[in-house]
C-alpha cells in the first residue's frame, strides 16, 4: 500500500512540476541506492530538508554516530574509523546531500544540525527504529541494485 501512495505521490508531483524521474526522485525520497563501483561498497545518496541550517552532519551506526570535533572527515578517514560526513547544499534541489559507500544491510542513522542539534530520525523516511526512551533513529536498507 505505502508503494502505491508513494508512486501516486510521485505521478502527482510529476505533472504539477513537469519535472523529470531523477530529479523528482532527489526531492521525494530521503536516500537513494545508486549502485555497486565494482567491490562489495554500494554508494548510497542521502538527501535532507533543512533550510534554516548552516551545516548538517550525517550521523549513524556505520561512522560510529561520529560528530565530535576531533573525529576526522570523510573521505580522508573510512566510515568504520568514525569519520564526519558533511553534508553540502544542493543548488539544484535545495537539499543537504552526501553520497557515501556503506555495504549491504541495515543501518540506523540520524542528522546533525548547526553544533550538534540533533534530528530524531530523517522526517521524510518512515522507516524507524523506536529506542526505548521512545525517540527514534531512522532507518536505510542497503541492497544491490
Amino acid at each position: 500500500m505505502r508503494q502505491f501512495g508513494m508512486a501516486l505521490l510521485l505521478g502527482l508531483v510529476f505533472s504539477l512540476t513537469g519535472c523529470d524521474d531523477s530529479e523528482v526522485m532527489d526531492r521525494v525520497l530521503p536516500y537513494k541506492i545508486l549502485g555497486s563501483l565494482g567491490g562489495s561498497e554500494i554508494m548510497v545518496k542521502f538527501n535532507f530538508d533543512e533550510p534554516t541550517a548552516r551545516e548538517v552532519w550525517l550521523i549513524g551506526d556505520f561512522n560510529n554516530w561520529a560528530v565530535g570535533l576531533s573525529n576526522p572527515f570523510y573521505p580522508d578517514a573510512p566510515l568504520s574509523q568514525g569519520a564526519k560526513v558533511a553534508m553540502r547544499m544542493d543548488p539544484t534541489t535545495g537539499f543537504w546531500t552526501v553520497t557515501i559507500p556503506l555495504v549491504a544491510g541495515r543501518y540506523m542513522y540520524q542528522y546533525a544540525i548547526d553544533q550538534g542539534i540533533i534530528v530524531q530520525g530523517d522526517p521524510n523516511n518512515a522507516d524507524k527504529h523506536e529506542l526505548v526512551d521512545g525517540t527514534f533513529k531512522s532507518v536505510v536498507y542497503v541492497i544491490e541494485k
